[in-house]
């Protein structure tokens, strides 16, 4: 039992001098800026026939953004990010009988977040450093494709200036205090109009295939890198 203490014990401090050596100095104020991007889901209406005709994964796109951000407490801090990214979305296929008539268009997304270390504040200095962050921005899209839908396409606006919310988890670690690594997952929320359609309740009532949820949703996974400079 005595052995066993022992070598735990010796783990223990292993442990404690890796993390020692891997610390993060925090209690600082500082400007950021980083660079990201990855793999993007999008969910708006009539989604669901790229399940249906085999081709979900064509809901998965690419996008990528910049962001540049104060850190003006030692737990709290706000960020203004702008993005870029192709988005795929759908025209009604239950009320043609089954037809499929994907289009894709493009968006840029302007956010203001504000940031919060999990940390607690620095209590815990160390390099890894989880945050949650929320936001609310503006969606931007135009560039639309041709949707091919019998008559559906002419009510596809392809020009839209939406409000957008959303909310995230970042983990990032940081190699020395300029400069670190992260991941970000977030889930974006549009106006229904962001992918250029916006049926109304009589639509809903009178076309099947419609799910009547008022959103539009994005789901994000970045990575990216972040520098630091410190006032």
């Amino acid at each position: 039992m005595k052995k066993i203490t022992s070598i735990f014990a010796i783990l223990l401090f292993g442990v404690a001098s890796l993390s020692a050596q891997n610390a993060f100095v925090g209690g600082h104020s500082a400007w950021t800026f980083a660079l990201q991007g990855g793999p993007m889901y999008s969910i708006n209406e009539n989604h669901f026939s790229y399940r249906e005709h085999g081709k979900g994964w064509n809901l998965f796109t690419l996008q990528g953004a910049a962001a540049i951000g104060y850190e003006f407490t030692e737990g709290l801090g706000v960020r203004v990010s702008v993005g870029y990214g192709n988005n795929a979305s759908a025209a009604n296929s239950h009320d043609t009988g089954g037809g499929f008539y994907p289009y894709q268009f493009k968006s840029v997304n302007a956010f203001v977040d504000g940031t919060l270390d999990l940390n607690g504040n620095y209590a815990i200095e160390q390099a890894f450093r989880p945050r949650l962050y929320a936001g609310i921005g503006l969606g931007h899209t135009f560039g639309f494709t041709d949707a091919k839908h019998p008559w559906q396409g002419q009510y596809i606006t392809t020009l839209n200036n939406v409000f957008g919310f959303r909310g995230g988890f970042i983990g990032e670690y940081d190699f020395t205090r300029v400069f670190g690594i992260f991941v970000d997952l977030c889930g974006e929320a549009y106006r229904d109009n962001y992918n250029g359609l916006q049926p109304t309740e009589k639509d809903q009532g009178f076309f099947t295939g419609y799910a009547g949820f008022p959103l539009d949703l994005r789901f994000t996974l970045s990575f990216g890198v972040i520098f630091r400079i410190e006032n």
